[in-house]
């Protein structure tokens, strides 16, 4: 444990200090007067943040290197879990930390939290830390859930007779009833996490960390961790959050970060930080093989009459082996789209045309809110049925028919297309290629929730 440091890695003051050794052996130090750019303005911060594994670390490595088998010191063979991470959070933002299984995300928030030590870089966290890392890792199994509580608020600096002073909203908040008098080992995982979650938003964090805690637990108690969430960050709190849940990440946060193999990929706002990262785990799926049409038999399409859609300025994605090359957005005659109404029928047409010979071909779009959350998603590949093969030159056209049945506002459209398989896969995506607008009309009943589901209501007299 570093000197000073409680055992989640927090000063009085409220200010993590670094100091250890970079990877290639050289000391480094951070504090409040660091090289950080912004340290003193945000709630977290860091330069070059890296950590290192040697595949000889353990008692094996030790004794080799005391042997003089191996060299004292070296990195080569380590395996990076972080490198070169750097990134600002202000105070009072929520920032998720996007990223597949051992990208390093869990082990950017060990660091964070103070309870790992990074092998090089700077970092400043800013206030007081509560971190919800391992689930349950902070508690003791023989003690009870009241213990437990309890104990929590000693490791961050709470005093018993405060902590119990909060214990009656904490055992509220946490809903389990009589188990809070059991010891922990009883305890389903749902229920660990209920009474963390609880213990960690009671203490008045300045910054909140989470490690896909929410992800456990029933639906009715992860909304309500959302709400309660939602008013931590309205009230100034810090948020902190690395999941798998993209959508929790479009709707809470105003920016995130993609990890991929301990790297910044992609740091930005969350809604085009989620683009980027879908785009691309999509092409490193490929397009798996499914039932698929034979050009040859494929009926001959008119391009429509309507004005194409303006792609030229749009933001596009990938290698183009296969291109959207023209696009419409129609009503149900066949005309230009301008407005729609909840529940008209709208085309989305696509014409894909291949660079090169290409198997497999798709093309498909997507329509998201203005919170970037994909509202409806389809295209060839879902509906399995891929064009076989387009050669050099060739194309298609693809015509895709949905019915609006949304609440009224704006949506985006995405438009895109793909071909072969892991090895030789090409794509291409036109990002917010066209904004539909969706009215209701006075004699419509109003549309509550994010969709309109089909519905009957009946009434009768009780027999």
């Amino acid at each position: 444990m570093l000197p000073g440091l409680n055992r989640l890695g927090i000063h009085a003051n409220g200010l993590i200090h670094v100091h250890g050794t970079s990877s290639l052996g050289r000391p480094y130090a951070m504090n409040a007067t660091s090289s950080l750019p912004s340290v003193q303005a945000a709630a977290v911060a860091a330069v070059g943040l890296g950590k290192s594994y040697s595949p000889h670390s353990g008692f094996l490595g030790h004794l080799s290197r005391g042997l003089g088998l191996s060299r004292s010191g070296s990195i080569d063979g380590a395996n990076l879990a972080l490198n070169d991470v750097s990134f600002e959070i202000a105070r009072g933002e929520a920032f998720g930390v996007i990223g597949r299984n051992g990208a390093g995300k869990s082990t950017l928030l060990q660091i964070l939290a103070g309870t790992l030590q990074p092998t090089a870089g700077e970092f400043a966290v800013r206030g007081r830390v509560t971190a919800l890392l391992e689930l349950g890792s902070g508690f003791n199994p023989e003690f009870t859930g009241r213990e437990n509580i309890l104990l929590s608020g000693a490791i961050l600096g709470i005093s018993r007779s405060e902590m119990e002073r909060r214990f009656d909203s904490i055992a509220a908040f946490a809903d389990i009833g009589d188990f809070l008098e059991q010891p922990v080992k009883t305890y389903s995982t749902g229920m660990m996490m209920r009474v963390a979650f609880a213990v960690a938003i009671s203490v008045e964090p300045d910054i909140l960390i989470i490690d896909e805690a929410l992800s456990v637990g029933d639906i009715v108690f992860q909304q309500k961790c959302s709400r309660r969430l939602r008013e931590l960050i309205d009230s100034g709190v810090t948020l902190l959050v690395v999941t798998h849940d993209l959508s929790f990440v479009l709707s809470m946060c105003r920016r995130a970060m993609w990890l991929d193999r301990g790297r910044v990929r992609f740091i930005g706002e969350a809604g085009a930080c989620v683009r980027e990262y879908v785009t691309a785990m999509s092409a490193l799926a490929g397009n798996t093989p499914v039932p698929i049409a034979d050009t040859a038999k494929l009926a001959d399409a008119k391009l429509p009459d309507a004005t194409p859609l303006g792609l030229a300025g749009c933001e596009r994605l990938g290698d183009g082996g296969v291109r959207v090359e023209k696009a419409w957005l129609l009503h149900a005659d066949g005309t230009a789209a301008g407005g729609f109404r909840v529940g008209d029928w709208a085309q989305a047409v696509v014409l894909v045309r291949a660079s090169r010979d290409v198997s497999g071909v798709s093309a498909g779009c997507e329509l998201r809110n203005r919170h970037g959350q994909v509202v409806f998603a389809t295209g060839l590949r879902v509906a399995r049925r891929l064009i076989a093969t387009l050669s050099a030159g060739d194309s298609a056209l693809v015509t895709i028919r949905f019915r609006l049945e949304l609440q009224p506002g704006q949506y985006t459209l995405d438009l895109g297309c793909g071909a072969g398989g892991d090895s030789d896969n090409t794509w291409d995506r036109v990002l917010n290629a066209a904004v539909v607008e969706v009215a209701t009309t006075p004699e419509q009943e109003v549309v509550h929730g994010l969709v309109r589901l089909p519905y009957e209501i009946s009434v009768g007299r009780p027999a």
